[in-house]
């Protein structure tokens, strides 16, 4: 699967952008978003501190927040789910809000 940037053309070329959608894609990290939506959970939040112990601090600036989410979403959409709800509260420590996703046949 290829990731369509859209507005983050420019950061999703850079080295970090090439990697976090590597990281993304890694078929653990698939399941870890998976499971955490079937659980009515937003995807990124069992990805926390996978970002954070692989990225440090690269994953903090909001830019890079955002891009992350909209990675997310093609991947999700990918695996057959859906947009849910958006901004549901996170506070984990790396986000404050993010967005949940259903199975498309849910």
């Amino acid at each position: 699967m290829k990731y369509n940037p859209w507005k983050f053309t420019k950061l999703a070329e850079s080295n970090l952008g090439k990697q976090l959608w590597e990281f993304l894609n890694e078929h653990d990290n698939v399941i870890r978003m998976q499971t955490a939506s079937d659980l009515s959970k937003p995807a990124v939040k069992a990805l926390t501190r996978h970002l954070l112990k692989r990225f440090d601090d690269q994953v903090r600036e909001f830019r890079v927040k955002q891009m992350i989410g909209h990675m997310i979403r093609q991947i999700m959409e990918n695996h057959g789910y859906q947009l849910e709800q958006r901004d549901v509260l996170v506070n984990d420590g790396l986000f404050n809000k993010a967005t949940r996703y259903k199975p498309k046949d849910i």
